[in-house]
């Protein structure tokens, strides 16, 4: 089982409140997912307030119920005799539920995973229905659809970071939701911060490989964060790891396929959208042995 999921399928007649709720101390090695955990810590494990806050936050309005809300993470929902995996699911038995669907690569298309969810989800049998689209792009597409049903909102990582920083001080936060709200402030504000150092360099690169390049980039920020990133005359962007000494590794956007390449190591072309995970570990462990150690 992956670290930070949460394995089964969602009924419609099944009792999510013997579910397990997430684990604080465990993460994907999958960006999206440990994002998304720690969202879906803060949802679960926050006070009510806090809890109804977020909630209200991500769909635009405030809904009743969310004290006792069950939150799950990589929920496997039936969608005939099929299934679709949705990001965060949250709900308040046959009432409502909201199902979040994640990503990280900028200017994507997401209409198929939204619409899958969108008619699992409305399987359920609650009384409304809702899908957020959790995304960096700071401006909503054309998938959003407030007024329809079930309901379709989207959010920026950017947003949830900005939330994160900001409800200490307005949510008078105290004891284990200070601590939690602390954590996801470290966890978000660095990591948020270089994503959007990618939004100019996303349209430089075909849509295919946006989400590919933006794994790569987090792999090896993680190793090196705050790496340098260079336009040329030519127009052909140049990520620098690490930002100062010997750069060791380097990432390359604009004219032509995306690179990742490591002194003495790998070079992997992104010419399509799994050329990166085919050569991740051999990369990651390149990178970890020619960067220095973080201090």
């Amino acid at each position: 089982m992956q670290a930070g999921t949460i394995q089964g399928t969602i009924s419609p007649d099944q009792d999510l409140n013997s579910m397990p709720v997430p684990r604080v101390f465990e993460a994907s090695t999958n960006h999206v997912d440990h994002w998304v955990h720690v969202l879906g810590t803060l949802l679960q494990l926050g006070t009510p307030d806090t809890r109804a806050a977020l909630v209200s936050e991500l769909c635009g309005d405030p809904l009743d119920g969310t004290d006792r809300m069950q939150v799950s993470e990589r929920r496997a929902v039936k969608r005939g005799d099929s299934e679709v995996v949705v990001d965060l699911v949250l709900r308040n038995g046959s009432d409502w539920v909201v199902g979040v669907v994640a990503a990280l690569g900028f200017g994507l298309d997401h209409s198929d995973r939204v619409t899958a969810a969108a008619d699992a989800l409305s399987g359920l049998g609650a009384a409304s229905t809702q899908v957020i689209l959790l995304v960096p792009d700071r401006r909503a597409g054309d998938l959003v659809d407030e007024g329809g049903s079930p309901r379709i909102t989207q959010k920026s990582w950017l947003r949830v970071r900005d939330w994160v920083q900001e409800r200490p001080e307005r949510g008078n936060a105290q004891g284990t939701d200070l601590v939690l709200l602390r954590e996801a402030e470290y966890f978000y504000t660095p990591r948020v911060a270089e994503l959007y150092r990618l939004e100019d360099l996303a349209p430089t690169m075909d849509a295919a490989v946006r989400a590919e390049f933006t794994e790569a980039y987090l792999d090896l920020n993680d190793l090196a964060p705050a790496p340098t990133i260079l336009t040329p005359a030519d127009g052909r962007f140049e990520v620098a790891f690490p930002r100062t000494g010997d750069q060791s590794v380097r990432m390359t956007a604009g004219g032509g396929a995306p690179t990742v390449s490591v002194n003495g190591g790998p070079s992997v072309t992104l010419d399509g959208p799994d050329a990166y995970q085919a050569q991740r570990g051999a990369v990651v462990s390149a990178a970890r042995a020619a960067l220095p150690n973080r201090k």
